[in-house]
């Protein structure tokens, strides 16, 4: 299971912490040989007991607050911030982004920088002891460099944990020019608190670029049987649902996957009995075949988009 981010932050531990404590240079360096501690950065460990449990999400988190520990100058921002936040990643950050106030022309092999950047600081928040850009910035830092389809499950994730207001979110993406704004357009258009996975926002965007009807998220329903179930994306007049399943690789998520799957399938005899259509798409499938489950819509009814 991955770790929670105070459990891992709980187990990071600076030089200056260790030597206040009574360690010396040579239990330290013994402590390091043996595995006790690991080395995150110059000057700043991770219990060994704590290193042992982590998974890569997890590594990446440890490193990007003992660097935000370390340069306490800084703000972590980008795709760094929206790891802190919990949001899903479809890529690791290779480096960890810190956002500067001034100039800097100093390089640190784990870090990349962000010069002369003090609207990251206006609204920057405390996480585990280290700051962070607020959620909005977040988004609009990583609408510059990631892909369309990572920074709607970002915005669809900071609305789901209502990090962020509906109004706010529009009101600055739709202020963003340059570098991402084309993104941000379709972001603001598609956002969606009824998102419940990184796979529904991918569902969405698919839906959108096939230019069809966006349907009914989450549709409450009610079988026969007297179980109640939610649709992930309905066409209530043509009694179609699309349903898209786990198993796909992203770094943060709102439920377990395998929870998640055993259940889809415990409801879709219920739900075919009831007269529903249920078309399936995996993330393989709207990543490599997303025609083929749009032309399957399209042939049991859905239109394109109004409007």
């Amino acid at each position: 299971m991955p770790l929670e981010l105070p459990e891992i932050r709980e187990g990071i531990i600076t030089h200056q912490e260790l030597r206040r404590l009574g360690w010396g240079s040579k239990r330290i360096s013994s402590a390091w040989k043996r595995g006790d501690l690991v080395r995150l950065t110059r000057g700043i460990y991770l219990s060994g007991q704590i290193a042992k449990q982590c998974q890569q999400r997890d590594r990446a988190l440890a490193l990007t607050l003992a660097l935000g520990l370390a340069r306490q100058s800084a703000v972590i921002s980008h795709q760094s911030a929206a790891l802190l936040w919990g949001a899903p990643l479809l890529v690791l950050p290779s480096k960890v982004h810190l956002s500067l106030l001034t100039s800097d022309k100093s390089q640190h092999a784990q870090a990349s920088f962000h010069n002369r950047r003090p609207q990251a600081f206006e609204e920057a928040r405390q996480l585990a002891g280290v700051r962070v850009t607020a959620p909005g910035t977040t988004l609009l830092d990583c609408l510059q460099q990631g892909s369309v389809q990572e920074c709607l499950a970002i915005a669809d994730y900071f609305l789901f944990q209502r990090l962020i207001e509906r109004d706010d979110l529009t009101q600055q993406l739709a202020r963003m020019h340059g570098a991402g704004s084309a993104k941000a357009r379709v972001v603001a258009q598609l956002a969606s608190a009824l998102s419940e996975s990184p796979l529904e926002s991918f569902a969405r965007l698919r839906l959108y670029q096939a230019g069809l009807d966006l349907g009914v998220q989450q549709l409450p329903l009610r079988t026969s049987a007297g179980r109640s179930y939610r649709a992930d994306f309905a066409w209530p007049q043509l009694k179609v649902l699309l349903e898209v399943d786990g198993l796909h690789k992203y770094f943060g998520a709102y439920r377990p996957v395998e929870e998640q799957i055993r259940q889809d399938f415990l409801r879709q005899r219920e739900l075919e009995q009831e007269g529903w259509t249920i078309v399936r798409a995996t993330w393989e499938d709207l990543e490599r075949r997303p025609q083929a489950v749009m032309a399957r819509l399209r042939a049991l009814g859905v239109g394109p988009a109004q409007g």
